[in-house]
């Protein structure tokens, strides 16, 4: 049964489960269920059953057809009846024109065993015809004179024919592109019948069509859909047409597919061609500049950092406002991996929270879409409230099998460094900070001020170039293979990327995966199967604490060591401590996804997705005795941590679709379910010490002190979910979204939540009395929605009380004690989504806009209210009648400013600006949040002191006593607007706008990218950082010491301790400055974001070296920023190491 659905020898395989075990993992590998043990395929065996499919797929498209071997008989037959006699026998389709019937030539003989290749041609040795095999399934016969670009026919010349062995009609021909060129890789697509194909590398093709009066779509990427009637067979050439607005081009979303030009969601996409021109190590790094309304930042330069993604604006109070994931139709990590599977502790890393796509390779990517507004995000329900980012990775298409080899080199540097005091100027500041009259300490002396004392007055180190300034050296090596038939396709690509840190010692990141693909239907396209996975393991070496603070801060003339080469730790903490620290973070990832569909009926499908992914991570910090400062408390041996974190994810979600004409229209109809399961744990999280020697720090049991524990957390979910769109002659489209959604983390009563949306578009250009009328516009959409969505973006079990167990005891009992109180009316929150868009295309859509206003309310916020200490518990879990409002309006451009056959030159722009605010709180004076909030503001603000100058009694800084307690000097912390305090509102602190502007440009095989990005905002000078005031035993930038010192005299503003000569307190005084608006200042910004210069060699050279295509490029990233913010980075901010300027170098080639 199986061999008539497939056509191919079935294998059966089995898979050896194995797996290495440290000794903290064993137990809990123990307790995974069965099915996960199913799941886990080692990379070895991946690549085994990989390579098995490729096997088969080395020989040319063609062989397995023209190596059949038949065994036929022919009595006194003519060429016709004798090709189709070999069509039944051989199991495939023949097409051929009337040219066949008038030759008269006859045939007869036994032929047993012979190859189909060689009977085709014994019978066509005399005659002017040759034949030509499409996707193993079509030979054409046609003159061996007829030229394939002939002109565009739209009725067949010669009416050809079928064998009548097969049912139905065949129809052929060629597709070119606007220069007439032969397009290989075109998909074909019968809209009734469901039969598919792609041209092949000649641009030709045949489909089977089922009935008369199909259509038949054309589709290629950056072109536009063409879309012709067939009933009957016919010979035909098809010249597509550039879409540079892309409006025909299909896009993902929720559960299907769709167009830009029917679409009536709001959503944004970029493709595998976009990602490629990006040294990136996170695919959401190639978002920034490219996408209106959704912002991402780094945060930090350092390998493997955390990537934040908000897409229009913060929706929460307390929570999380990640949007969602989904992988290939599987939910993938929202939250940071190394938070992701505990509830407890996680060990330090520099890096920050790791971004869970840091494990995903960005060459696999096939496309990225966002999802943002109400009709595109409805249908994800409760969890769509943040918006969803739909990752589809790479697929194989019919064709010759391609293999394709990616290599890079590159570097990566700190872009900019602050200029810092030297150490003649640092030592006259601290000299005059003691001249001043201090109360603590008195005098300089080698405990208080060894910078002064004891160390070498005349060294000075650039702390900024010894810790930050090393090259990050970073190499990329990608292979893929793809390929299949009409039927049947696979993909396979492999990778390693490696990339340096600019810190010193050998610290890094290294990563390694495989993706697979593969898919097939059945021979009469009713059965689709499809299975893809992913796995990648990461390792990332790096210290546990940001080096930039130490850079940045460190004396000048601070030495290292002592002169006994022990670390020095007077004075404070030595970096160099945590550079002989070990701290590695590894981590894996398995994602993996089943997706079966069959047509029931025509229009009528059932399908189904099964999906599984595991995350873990694996972290080891060890501190040798050398590495601990001794300037407090001498320590007495080095201490030990281990953490196993990980978390598996299985998800099931059946599906029936429903395409029918009703009317005059097309209705399109999908019902589904989900069913999640998430088990989230922690084994262990363990700390030692008290071990006799360093040597013993990776053995536990060494230690005399080992504390132990862990945690667990399950998570359900489970939906109903449908859609309905009806679409009239892609005119006016309407689609309606809905979804039920229960999720474990509510209380008994409150599990379920209704969610659902309405979406319209009214495509204006095709209505009678504008289309055609003005040559100059060529496409007008107005469309709008509004809906429902939700989050239950909190922790596990947070509606149940907890205890914590106590170290007290009674009668050698152990106690707990209560930490959590219930709450079992804890329910969903909520996001009210509006938005009217408006898209338009002009000069044949050379030139496109897409404007959006859209207003999102998030209310029922889901917080912890902090109680009362009298209640014996510190907070309670609820839902409070706060509303917060993210409006806005975004706008992009694109254009084709000059389009040649050589030279070709497009341009991107857009731009984002949203307004936030806390629209409501009821009651909100008798909770806590009114100290931190006010009604009418951002969420995130700028509150600040006032800065009125220097007092001239006091000589200090000054600020506006707004509720009249303090003084003018002494500014209290609360909020002035509510009488609590004299911080007032500055601003909002989220950017007024941002947007970018790309380019491209084209000259034969020469392309040059480059992006812009930039951002209007603003931010906390480098002082608001600088926690001490000058004088201090601190180092701190010129740019600092330079404004605040133009104040006044130093005689009143430099302090070495807690009290200048006038007894007022200079160090609060500074302190105050530095909260006060005048340090909130402009961290506005532009970048050359992105650089891609590239040349595709041409093919004369490329054919000697028996590939397809070799194409050089450079590439680089963060290239230069202009900016009037003096700290490190506007992006990141503060004292952090910023995103690194990354050069590139890599030959990419296609065999």
């Amino acid at each position: 049964m199986y061999n008539k659905l497939f056509k191919r020898p079935v294998y059966a395989i089995n898979f050896a489960l194995s797996k290495r075990h440290t000794n903290h993992e064993v137990f809990a590998a123990n307790a995974l269920p069965i099915f996960t043990k199913l799941m886990k395929f080692s990379l070895i065996q991946i690549l085994g059953i990989v390579v098995a499919v490729q096997l088969s797929w080395s020989a040319p498209v063609n062989a397995q057809l023209m190596e059949k071997r038949v065994s036929i008989e022919f009595t006194n037959q003519k060429l016709e009846e004798a090709l189709t006699d070999l069509a039944s026998s051989a199991k495939f389709r023949l097409v051929y024109n009337n040219q066949i019937k008038e030759d008269n030539t006859k045939f007869s003989g036994k032929y047993n065993g012979i190859k189909v290749k060689e009977l085709l041609v014994y019978l066509l040795k005399n005659s002017n015809l040759t034949y030509e095999v499409i996707n193993d399934q079509f030979v054409v016969i046609r003159s061996k004179g007829q030229k394939e670009e002939s002109p565009v026919i739209t009725a067949p010349v010669e009416e050809p024919k079928i064998s009548s062995s097969q049912q139905g009609f065949v129809i052929s021909g060629i597709v070119l592109d606007e220069n007439d060129e032969p397009m290989p890789g075109v998909s074909l697509k019968a809209k009734t019948g469901g039969q598919a194909t792609t041209t092949n590398a000649k641009g030709r093709f045949a489909l089977g069509i089922s009935a008369p009066g199909t259509v038949v779509e054309f589709s290629f990427i950056g072109y536009r859909l063409y879309q012709t009637t067939v009933n009957a067979e016919i010979d035909l050439q098809v010249k597509m047409k550039p879409d540079p607005a892309k409006l025909d081009e299909v896009v993902v979303i929720g559960y299907g597919t769709t167009t830009r030009r029917t679409s009536t969601g709001s959503q944004v996409g970029i493709t595998a061609k976009d990602i490629e021109k990006q040294p990136v190590t996170n695919a959401l790094q190639t978002l920034q500049g490219r996408m209106p309304g959704v912002q991402v930042t780094q945060t930090n330069g350092l390998p493997g950092a955390g990537i934040n993604v908000q897409i229009r604006g913060a929706n929460s109070i307390g929570k999380s406002n990640r949007p969602l994931y989904i992988i290939d139709g599987v939910p993938f990590l929202s939250e940071p991996i190394n938070t992701a599977s505990s509830s407890t502790s996680v060990l330090p890393s520099a890096e920050g929270n790791t971004s869970p796509l840091n494990t995903i390779n960005p060459s696999d990517i096939e496309s990225l879409e966002v999802l943002k507004d109400a009709d595109a995000t409805a249908i994800y329900g409760s969890r769509g409230a943040n918006g969803v980012v739909l990752i589809t990775t790479k697929k194989g298409a019919a064709g010759k099998t391609k293999f394709n080899v990616n290599a890079s080199s590159g570097a990566s540097v700190v872009g900019h460094f602050i200029d810092l005091m030297n150490t003649e100027q640092y030592l006259a500041l601290r000299r005059k900070g003691f001249a001043n009259g201090t109360t603590n300490p008195t005098a300089p002396s080698a405990t208080n001020a060894p910078d002064l004392v004891s160390w070498d007055q005349n060294t000075s180190t650039d702390w900024q170039r010894e810790l930050l300034g090393g090259t990050a050296r970073t190499n990329d090596v990608t292979a893929n293979v793809s390929g299949g038939d009409a039927n049947t396709n696979f993909y396979m690509s492999g990778t390693y990327h490696q990339e340096g840190n600019v810190y010193p010692g050998d610290q890094g990141y290294k990563r390694g995966g495989v993706n697979v693909s593969l898919n097939h239907s059945s021979i009469d396209r009713k059965f689709n199967v499809g299975f893809s996975a992913i796995y990648s393991t990461d390792k990332n070496n790096i210290s546990s604490t940001e080096l930039a603070n130490y850079a940045y801060s460190l004396a000048p003339n601070f030495p290292i060591y002592k002169a006994d080469g022990s670390l020095n730790w007077v004075g404070g903490n030595n970096p160099y401590g945590f550079l002989y620290q070990t701290n590695d973070n590894r981590s894996s990832n398995l994602l993996g996804s089943l997706n079966l569909k069959y047509t029931i009926l025509e229009g009528l499908d059932i399908k189904s997705t099964f999906g599984y992914s595991k995350t873990d991570m694996n972290q080891v910090v060890l501190r040798p005795l050398m590495s601990l400062s001794t300037a407090y408390t001498v320590p007495v041996s080095g201490t030990a941590s281990y953490a196993y974190t990980y978390a598996n994810n299985y998800i099931v979600e059946p599906q029936i679709t429903y395409n029918r004409k009703i009317w005059k229209g097309s209705l399109s109809a999908l019902l589904g379910g989900t069913y999640q399961s998430k088990q989230s744990r922690q084994p262990y999280y363990t700390s030692a010490q008290g071990f006799s020697s360093d040597d013993f720090l990776r053995n536990v049991s060494s230690a005399t002190t080992v504390s132990t524990s862990s945690s667990s957390r399950d998570y359900k979910y489970a939906s109903v979910f449908g859609r309905i769109n009806y679409n009239v002659a892609d005119k006016y489209i309407l689609n309606l979204n809905f979804r039920r959604d229960g999720s474990s983390r509510f209380g008994p009563d409150k599990k379920f939540g209704n969610f659902g949306s309405v979406g319209a578009a009214w495509v204006f250009s095709e209505e009678n009395f504008l289309k055609d009328k003005f040559s100059w516009f060529s496409f007008g959409k107005l469309r709008g929605s509004y809906g429902v969505v939700g989050s239950d973006e909190i922790g596990d079990y947070q509606y149940l009380e907890s205890f914590t167990a106590s170290t007290a005891s009674y009668n050698g009992v152990s106690s707990l004690n209560p930490s959590r109180i219930a709450n079992a009316a804890f329910q969903w929150e909520t996001t009210k989504k509006l938005e009217v868009g408006l898209e338009l295309g002009f000069f044949d859509d050379r030139l496109s806009l897409t404007g959006n206003y859209y207003r999102n309310r998030s209310g029922n916020q889901l917080i912890s209210y902090p109680l009362s200490a009298q209640t014996g518990f510190t907070s309670y879990q609820s839902n409070l009648p706060a509303t917060v409002q993210n409006s806005g309006v975004e706008l992009a451009i694109s254009s084709t400013n000059i389009r040649t056959k050589e030279f070709t030159w497009t341009s991107g722009f857009n731009i984002s600006k949203n307004a936030n605010k806390l629209l409501s709180f009821p009651n909100i004076e008798k909770t806590s949040y009114y100290t931190t909030y006010l009604v009418g503001r951002p969420i995130s603000s700028f509150y600040a002191y006032q800065f009125t100058g220097i007092d001239p009694a006091t000589n200090l800084p000054a600020f506006t006593d707004f509720n009249g307690v303090g003084g003018t000097a002494s500014p209290t912390t609360g909020l002035s607007e509510i009488g609590r305090g004299d911080r007032y509102f500055v601003g909002s602190a989220y950017p007024s706008f941002f947007g970018g502007l790309t380019n491209t440009l084209t000259y034969k095989g020469l392309t040059l990218d480059f992006t812009f990005q930039f951002v209007k905002q603003r931010g906390r000078s480098l002082a608001a950082a600088s926690f001490y005031p000058p004088g201090y035993m601190y180092n701190m930038a010129t740019s600092v010491v330079d404004e605040y010192l133009a104040l006044g005299s130093q005689d009143y503003l430099v302090t070495a301790g807690t009290a200048g000569t006038n007894g007022r307190p200079a160090y609060f005084g500074y302190s105050s400055w530095t909260g006060s608006d005048a340090n909130i200042v402009d961290a506005s910004f532009i970048r050359m974001k992105n650089v891609n210069l590239s040349y595709v060699l041409p093919t004369k050279w490329v054919s000697k070296l028996h590939a397809q295509q070799i194409r050089v490029f450079t590439q680089a990233q963060n290239l230069f920023t202009i900016t009037n913010y003096k700290g490190y980075d506007p992006e990141s901010q503060g004292i952090v190491t910023p995103p690194l300027r990354t050069v590139v170098a890599g030959l990419q080639f296609t065999f």
